[in-house]
């Protein structure tokens, strides 16, 4: 549970901060530069000529950019589900025919994957096992398909069990800055369907478009039981936000019932 917490406390942390300040709270503004400061406790001081001619060259939103995750799981299982979701649409594979399906990458991405029979729905965001077999048999893997009843499902655990998963000699070759994920899918027929990917769906190297994270999108707002009418303003209001006068006119539609 600690994982997702991680990232909702960080959030928190940035709301009430934001909501401090708009009461007029006041504090250091050398908080990390102080001779008592962060850089001093946490590391025994800092280089400014670090800060002044390194930090934000290149600004890393504008150059590569920022990722966007399709799937609601650890990033190392992107790429391979990318490849599997191309491979499955691509030659129109069916659960019922696959017998057996090899997922292979660096000796590190095993590491962090370490849920190989899972039983939840936290164990089931770091299996490569469960992301390719919630693709082969659903079609999809969002976040109705991280539930608990889902993972647990006769069906899923059995395609776990057709799934293997380990470390590919080519994938390791291809170095740790990238997330090689080989695949290979042996169906009942006889065949073998085999693809590569060396990054995930989302990555600066294989962005989504507007359009895709706009059904992400309402995708999540479904499953929160928002209004459809409302996901939608909200997704035409975004797509013209560069020409809003000001973000009243988002802020609105967001608190809109």
């Amino acid at each position: 549970m600690g994982k997702p917490f991680h990232a909702g406390r960080a959030a928190e942390g940035g709301v009430l901060a934001a909501e401090l300040a708009a009461l007029g709270w006041t504090a250091s503004d050398q908080i990390l530069e102080a001779p008592r400061g962060f850089f001093q406790a946490a590391g025994g001081g800092y280089d400014p000529a670090a800060i002044v001619n390194k930090l934000g060259h290149p600004w890393t939103f504008a150059s590569p950019g920022v990722s966007i995750k399709p799937y609601p799981c650890g990033s190392l299982t992107h790429p391979g589900m990318s490849e599997l979701a191309r491979l499955i649409k691509a030659n129109a594979i069916r659960a019922d025919q696959v017998e057996r399906v090899d997922v292979g990458t660096n000796r590190n991405m095993p590491n962090t994957l370490i849920h190989h029979q899972p039983t939840d729905h936290l164990q089931a965001k770091f299996s490569m096992e469960f992301c390719m077999s919630a693709l082969l048999v659903f079609g999809k893997a969002g976040l109705r398909e991280f539930s608990d009843e889902v993972v647990r499902r006769p069906d899923v655990q059995g395609m776990i069990r057709r799934v293997h998963f380990g470390v590919h000699p080519e994938a390791e070759a291809a170095g740790y800055n990238k997330m090689t994920t080989i695949i290979d899918i042996r169906l009942r027929d006889g065949r073998t369907i085999s693809g590569r990917a060396d990054f995930g769906k989302g990555s600066p190297a294989d962005p989504m478009s507007y359009d895709a994270v706009a059904a992400k999108f309402r995708d999540c707002a479904e499953y929160a039981k928002w209004p459809d009418a409302k996901a939608r303003s909200v997704v035409a209001t975004v797509a013209s936000l560069e020409k809003l006068p000001d973000l009243r006119a988002l802020t609105s539609v967001l608190g809109a019932a």
